[in-house]
């Protein structure tokens, strides 16, 4: 199981300034020191200049070894200075650039493949204050600076990425024990972040081979600030560049360390058990992007395609803990262009809402623990040019379209779900088939519905599962509206034959019954029963 490298990368570079501070620069680094390590990073320090009243620290490296399939982590702070302000607070900066290293050996593949970045945060400072047992750390960056690239002697992938007006402020409170909990929140001015991308064709690769220059050695590779721009797009290689610009971030959260040697990094499950956990939100404000890329094709043409996209706000929110794994976020008011050499017309496309969770157990037990599921699309409407082609007489209604899928149940994890050698080989059970690590007991369905070309479906029920879930108990209930007319429509604009519509309409008399007074409306209701027989509308049907 990987490592959360993103997050701990970030956690790194915003908590080289205190984690763990206390009143004197001494005991602050000393905190400092204590905190990664029990996050399971070693700490080394090139040199260490101490006085009473500051330490200067000169290339401190912070590394941990990949276990499983994680990656191996190097994040270089050329120099951090702590200071006592005079005021009972300490002030920590980090100087010079800053550089953060990945890599791994995929399974069966003798080559690393990672990614290299700088950092520089010029003007950034921490300041601490509070006592021993309970610390507030405010941050300030001006910019954050991260330019870097894929450890590829191949493909060029280089990506710049600026963060400004960055403030922050977290809390630390630490029990007796040894145990803590923490709260954060931050924002962010702005973010602008562009990649390029070139490499050989993969259309170039099938045709027969050229004399072209040798490519360097990955031990020549330029450094990531040293790192000119991808190259353009040559008869033999593939190109892609995108830029992505988003105001107004801010995050919020908290979260729980125990007491003792277990660390989440190292031992997930573990932790979890004891009591780790935490949850964080991020919000953004107007979001757009850019992308344009050009591959060769199979004839020896190229293909170039362009797109946009824009929203008007986003969310995204991840939680852990013993209780479960969360992760949902959205976007309102967003729109899509495309257009491409090979697409017959150009693609654009729009939404009022488009959001997403999911919930999920993910320490092992013999209880039935909860799930969730939910999708939504809101307010769908579709370019006019994607409208013409597929009904140039506008036959069909071109009301925004929706789409709501929420479920949740309870299902039976056998295995943690955070163990790197997740899911672990199990014994077929009586029907030849190998258990599932997450079976399910549990399965409501609140909102399944859709509304589109003038129909709709409208669906809930509960079931419930047994050892076998191909048969479960329950019943579905649900309501259809406009099927006759639409499927008249289709008939009429020639896309479906009038003879093949004796089998649709056939399936719908045995799963659906007009409703009395209105016969464009129907309605079903599936019972699920006893020893796998499917009842519709109080007939047998299986």
């Amino acid at each position: 199981m990987n490592r959360p490298l993103a997050t701990s990368a970030l956690a790194l570079i915003l908590g080289a300034g205190p984690a763990l501070a206390d009143v004197t620069p001494a005991e602050v680094w000393q905190s400092l020191q204590d905190s990664y390590e029990q996050m399971g990073y070693a700490v080394q320090v090139g040199s260490e200049d101490a006085s009473d009243e500051a330490i200067t620290l000169t290339d401190v490296v912070l590394t941990v070894d990949g276990e499983a399939d994680a990656p191996d982590m190097v994040l270089t702070l050329p120099e951090i200075v702590l200071t006592a302000v005079g005021d009972g607070t300490v002030r920590s900066v980090v100087g010079g650039q800053m550089t953060l290293e990945s890599s791994a050996v995929p399974e069966g593949d003798d080559e690393a493949v990672g990614f290299s970045m700088t950092m520089d945060a010029p003007g950034n400072e921490t300041i601490s204050s509070g006592t021993p047992e309970a610390l507030t750390h405010d941050v300030t960056m001006p910019t954050l600076t991260m330019s870097g690239r894929a450890l590829d002697d191949q493909n060029e992938v280089p990506l710049t990425a600026t963060l400004t007006g960055v403030t922050g402020s977290q809390t630390v409170t630490t029990a007796a024990d040894g145990a803590s909990t923490q709260t954060f929140e931050g924002r962010a001015d702005a973010l602008e972040a562009q990649i390029t991308a070139s490499g050989p064709s993969l259309a170039a690769a099938d045709a027969p081979e050229t004399e072209t220059e040798a490519a360097p050695d990955a031990t020549d590779a330029p450094e990531a600030s040293e790192a000119p721009d991808a190259p353009a797009a040559t008869a033999e290689t593939d190109d892609f560049q995108a830029t992505i610009t988003i105001a107004d971030l801010t995050m919020q959260g908290d979260g729980t360390s125990p007491a003792g040697e277990v660390n989440f990094g190292s031992q997930p499950t573990q932790a979890l058990q004891a009591g780790f956990g935490g949850k964080g939100s991020f919000a953004m404000g107007a979001t757009s992007g850019s992308f344009t890329a050009s591959t060769l094709t199979a004839d020896g043409s190229r293909n170039d395609s362009e797109g946009s996209f824009q929203a008007a706000s986003g969310t995204l929110a991840v939680g852990i803990s013993k209780d479960g794994l969360s992760y949902e976020g959205g976007l309102t008011d967003m729109t899509t262009n495309l257009t491409a050499t090979d697409m017959p017309f150009p693609i654009a496309y729009g939404a009022a809402e488009n959001r997403f969770r999911l919930a999920m157990p993910i320490v092992a037990s013999d209880q039935e623990q909860p799930f969730a599921l939910t999708y939504v699309l809101d307010g769908l409407t579709l370019d006019d040019a994607i409208w013409q082609a597929l009904d140039p007489e506008a036959a069909l209604p071109r009301d925004p379209a929706s789409l709501t899928i929420d479920l949740e149940g309870t299902a039976l994890l056998t295995q943690n779900f955070m163990d790197p050698d997740f899911p672990q080989p199990v014994e077929p059970g009586p029907d030849g088939a190998a258990p599932m690590p997450l079976q399910p007991r549990s399965l409501t369905i609140k909102e399944l519905a859709l509304d589109a070309v003038g129909a709709t479906a409208d669906l809930s029920g509960a079931l419930t599962f047994g050892e076998d879930p191909s048969q479960p108990l329950g019943k579905i209930e649900g309501t259809f509206g406009g099927i006759n007319g639409l499927l008249d429509t289709l008939v009429a604009m020639g896309v479906v034959p009038q003879e093949q519509l004796m089998g649709p309409r056939m399936m719908m008399a045995m799963f659906a019954r007009p409703v009395e007074g209105n016969p464009d409306q129907l309605q079903t209701e599936i019972e699920f029963r006893e020893g796998g027989a499917i009842f519709a509308n109080g007939q047998q049907i299986q």
